[in-house]
């Protein structure tokens, strides 16, 4: 996530794009939203984003184990903070193909509602 109390990386030119996208993975078209219906009616570049998400963070935890896949052959998404998680019958559900999932054996044992 984007920690605003961060201070906003500048340039020379103000806003150096370039450092804001290897803190984060994430560069936009404009720096800032336009305030008004004016300003949104006047902007010539489309208001855009570009996302990395697999860049690597150096603040992002490495877990000490392989992803847990969707089991649909057509799908290939894993387990994330998006899926559904039923804890009475240790199955989670894909949001993109909406396939039930049991958990492997090592997961299903050890959560909970406080343990996940």
């Amino acid at each position: 996530q984007y920690d605003q109390s961060q201070q906003q990386p500048q340039g020379q030119d103000g806003w150096d794009f370039e450092a804001e996208e290897e803190r984060n993975g994430v560069r936009f078209s404009w720096n800032e939203w336009p305030s008004t219906k004016i300003d949104q009616e006047r902007a010539i570049v489309p208001i855009g984003c570009v996302y990395t998400p697999l860049k690597a963070l150096k603040s992002m935890p490495i877990v000490a184990y392989e992803p847990i896949r969707c089991k649909n052959s057509n799908c290939g998404s894993v387990l994330n903070p998006w899926c559904s998680v039923d804890l009475r019958s240790k199955l989670w559900t894909c949001p993109f193909c909406m396939t039930r999932n049991h958990f492997p054996p090592h997961y299903a044992d050890n959560i909970s509602e406080t343990n996940l």
